[in-house]
């Protein structure tokens, strides 16, 4: 936790502005039938759904073309004032222990018997303790010690950016507001771009979305 003196608020000039944010990771093969994993939120998204290989009855997914996100409120808000989006790369599946490349970054997939001082001569900040899904810069080619590490997939996560399909405060519902539904709140349909074409993202990319909204009463 940062010790610095943080300001608490920042100054806006909507009226109840408020941030809703969510992540998860792209799992198009999940049984779950969501086509995605780990759902992580404020507490104001309602369910994620992404385009599936495993569809699951009840689930509420409508399986949206690869390439495309849907995401709905637990409730419904007054404006969409904007929002963002980052990616987290998927490794490249292929554990090793030798063989790096000075210079490049690598992710730790298993400490072994490795020590704290042997992930430091590999290339991890002396400030930083070694822990699985630590990334590092590569100072040496190998990591003593019998501990693993995986480099970024080549393609990264697949996609350059996503952007919001319609007019979403259009998209409120008339439904009651709901945990985990699939209605019940406002909707996003959001479109995940490489290279100006629909992409679906590479399997095992966390995605993490952000949400602005001004959250006062409808008409004010």
């Amino acid at each position: 936790m940062s010790n610095r003196r943080d300001n608490q608020f920042m100054w806006n000039p909507h009226n109840k502005a408020t941030v809703l944010d969510c992540s998860f990771i792209v799992d198009s093969a999940n049984g779950n039938g969501l086509g995605i994993r780990s759902l992580k939120n404020s507490g104001r998204i309602g369910s994620v759904f992404m385009h599936t290989s495993a569809p699951l009855a009840g689930s509420g997914n409508p399986n949206p073309a690869a390439g495309v996100i849907v995401v709905n409120l637990q409730d419904n808000y007054a404006h969409y004032l904007g929002g963002y989006s980052g990616f987290v790369s998927p490794l490249s599946g292929t554990p090793i222990s030798s063989g790096m490349t000075v210079g490049n970054a690598y992710v730790i997939v298993s400490l072994g018997a490795s020590t704290q001082a042997q992930w430091v001569t590999a290339g991890l900040n002396q400030y930083i303790k070694a822990a699985v899904g630590v990334s590092f810069i590569a100072a040496a080619t190998s990591v003593a010690g019998g501990g693993a590490v995986e480099a970024p997939a080549a393609a990264g996560s697949n996609v350059d950016h996503i952007e919001v399909l319609g007019d979403s405060n259009l998209m409120n519902s008339n439904g009651p507001a709901i945990s985990g539904g699939a209605a019940g709140g406002m909707q996003f349909i959001l479109l995940c771009y490489k290279a100006n074409v629909l992409t679906a993202p590479a399997d095992n990319s966390a995605i993490g979305l952000n949400f602005y909204m001004n959250n006062a009463s409808f008409g004010k």
